[in-house]
């Protein structure tokens, strides 16, 4: 038996800034819209709302729980996301809603990885970054 280690370069790394720690949840909603549909989703069929929520030890995790639930919805019901309403962020905690329209996004994002992965306040407000796994 034998394993070795091979180099892939199948990641995506996305950085957000936002006046607050609930803002970089909402470009994060904007940022995957993009990504998994861009402009396709804007025709025909009602915008859908949900309510999501997430939760995790720490807001780094946050951030991860929260991109990873968004594109749960968007590929299992096949939505694009537009934009996040009313986030709130507390005790390891995120609750929101995000508007989503009729699309067909991609099976793009596999999931979020937790290298240098990043939810903290800057110098001009909040910073987040992860590592998409696609």
């Amino acid at each position: 038996m034998a394993y070795r280690f091979v180099d892939h370069t199948a990641e995506l790394q996305l950085e957000l800034e936002a006046p607050t720690r609930e803002g970089v949840l909402g470009e994060a909603v904007l940022a995957l819209g993009e990504l998994l549909g861009g402009d396709e989703a804007t025709g025909g069929g009602e915008l859908v709302r949900r309510r999501l929520a997430v939760a995790a030890a720490d807001d780094a995790a946050l951030l991860a729980a929260w991109i990873d639930e968004v594109v749960f919805v968007a590929e299992s019901e096949a939505l694009v996301p537009r934009r996040a309403e009313a986030v709130e962020v507390d005790e390891g905690k995120a609750r929101g809603t995000v508007t989503f329209a009729p699309g067909a996004p991609p099976h793009l994002v596999k999931g979020v990885t937790y290298h240098d992965l990043l939810l903290a306040p800057g110098e001009t407000g909040w910073r987040g970054r992860a590592v998409l796994d696609v």
